[in-house]
């Protein structure tokens, strides 16, 4: 494992005790924890919020993290880093009218002192009205891009906007088999697939629908998103759908260190249970210390109309 702290490879110069890496997309953020031995040479060092971490394992990267919190204890110091610096935690009021969509996280992204870049969406859609209310840049752009159809992931110092039609359409990364007699992974269900979702305000109404969900089903009204017009009522009612009904089946890989195991990357699953399918990773856990990595993943949809 190769550790850098402000750019400088310091491995040779200290002894990790843990090290684990959590990489994900959405309302949390990739967060590193590692714990060294000698506490009294890292107060000397003096670390500081928003120093950068990173660290590499086997081809694996977790990319620039912001140190977050110190925690000295019983002559070890621990350090918690994110990939979103400590500024990126103020929350505010904005309000955003005519503005599209790259425009909008652009904004987000240098109020944050950070870059961005997009994935697998249209940037140029024009959002007419939205208002980030009380929210941190990241927590308000997830709640848009997720109206989007879309997921955010902050790596490397940018905020990154993905597409999850187009993580769902890439080639998989891996495939793995899952058995009856597999007892270490876990596939489960939670909550009931939605049929349909219809997003209504005074000025449009669009409905979305999940065609591989039986009509029988929950169906959705919302007037809680400002839609001024039909295009954007219907591209919201597809997105909201999507989140919603992906995140109703899950299964969880635990297994040795995996590098390829990233969030919004396609995995298909074999084998003879209700998890065999195409499925894009949710997050993951590593352990570089114990060399172990756990992943929770979703399954992909694409029945959505």
């Amino acid at each position: 494992m190769e550790i850098y702290y402000q750019g400088k490879n310091i491995t040779d110069c200290v002894q990790v005790r843990s090290c684990r890496v959590r990489d994900t997309c959405g309302k949390r953020c990739d967060s590193l924890e590692i714990e060294f031995e000698n506490a009294a040479d890292w107060f000397r060092w003096g670390p500081e919020e928003d120093d950068q971490l990173r660290v590499a394992l086997g081809g694996y990267d977790s990319g620039t993290m912001y140190v977050n919190t110190v925690l000295p204890e019983a002559g070890r110091y621990r350090i918690a880093a994110t990939a979103l610096p400590c500024r990126a935690r103020r929350k505010a009021w904005q309000s955003f009218i005519g503005k599209t969509v790259e425009e909008i996280l652009r904004s987000c992204a240098m109020s944050c002192g950070m870059g961005y870049q997009i994935f697998g969406m249209d940037g140029s859609a024009v959002i007419p009205y939205i208002q980030q209310e009380a929210e941190s840049p990241a927590a308000f752009l997830f709640r848009l891009l997720r109206l989007e159809g879309a997921t955010l992931k902050c790596v490397n110092g940018k905020m990154t906007a993905i597409g999850i039609s187009y993580s769902q359409e890439r080639a998989a990364h891996q495939t793995m088999e899952i058995t009856s007699r597999d007892r270490a992974a876990e596939y489960r269900r939670s909550g009931t697939a939605v049929r349909a979702l219809t997003v209504r305000t005074p000025y449009a109404e669009a409905r979305a629908e999940d065609e591989a969900v039986p009509s029988s089903h929950i169906q959705i009204v919302t007037s809680d998103y400002p839609a001024l017009n039909a295009v954007q009522a219907g591209r919201w009612a597809r997105g909201l759908l999507l989140c919603l009904n992906r995140s109703c089946e899950s299964v969880t890989l635990p297994g040795g260190f995996n590098a390829g195991l990233t969030a919004m990357t396609r995995i298909d699953v074999t084998g003879d249970t209700d998890a065999t399918g195409r499925w894009l990773i949710e997050e993951a856990e590593h352990d570089l210390i114990r060399k172990t990595s756990r992943a929770r993943l979703h399954r992909c949809i694409t029945t959505i109309r």
